[in-house]
């Protein structure tokens, strides 16, 4: 698929005032339009709403080592890992002193000065992307790309419509969040505060 045709639809939905439910399902119908499949149908089965293990995995990160006064962005990357010998999907959390509202330049993310012990978030949903898109005859990055990117921004605005403040100190007025993948495409979901996460 044309990777900036489906960034352009996966910005959109996960911009949009939906469920992750309704935007995945919404994604999913969009890509399968664009590269008929019959994986499609899997990933649409997976229980997108059901994010018990990254608020427990993000409470871990806040008691445990919570970021400092001065951080002004957060980085929440999507990378592939080797857990258990075996290669996934999953996302982790950092922040950086600095951030830039620069929808190409993610710069400021790179060196991060807060980079928390219990970072990585061991995604049930992401793993499992990872391991329909690369069965056999699977989509590959056909589907990992969308889902996993689309997947990961969706759960940071859901984790931080929960556990938004605890990311905030009274220093800080705002702090700007993205998700995308270390080594490609990101989202820029906006600056959160005290009244929550506002587009920029």
């Amino acid at each position: 698929m044309d990777l900036e045709q489906t960034f352009k639809i996966v910005h959109g939905y996960v911009r949009a005032d939906l469920s992750p439910s309704t935007a995945m399902a919404r994604i999913i119908d969009a890509c399968e339009a664009l590269r008929p499949h019959d994986d499609w149908a899997r990933f649409k089965d997976l229980p997108y709403n059901e994010m018990s293990d990254l608020e427990d995995w993000i409470c871990l990160v806040l008691s445990t080592e919570p970021p400092g006064a001065l951080i002004a962005g957060l980085w929440f990357g999507l990378f592939n890992p080797v857990y258990d010998k075996q290669t996934v999907a999953d996302i982790y959390v950092c922040g950086s002193n600095r951030f830039e509202p620069d929808s190409e330049d993610n710069d400021w993310a790179v060196g991060p000065d807060w980079w928390p012990e219990n970072r990585y978030a061991h995604s049930a949903i992401l793993t499992t992307i990872y391991q329909i898109a690369y069965d056999e005859n699977g989509l590959e990055n056909d589907a990992e790309y969308p889902l996993c990117l689309a997947y990961g921004a969706l759960a940071t605005k859901h984790l931080l419509s929960i556990y938004g403040r605890n990311f905030l100190h009274s220093a800080t007025k705002t702090v700007g969040v993205a998700t995308g993948f270390d080594s490609g495409d990101f989202i820029l979901l906006g600056n959160l505060t005290d009244d929550g996460l506002k587009n920029l």
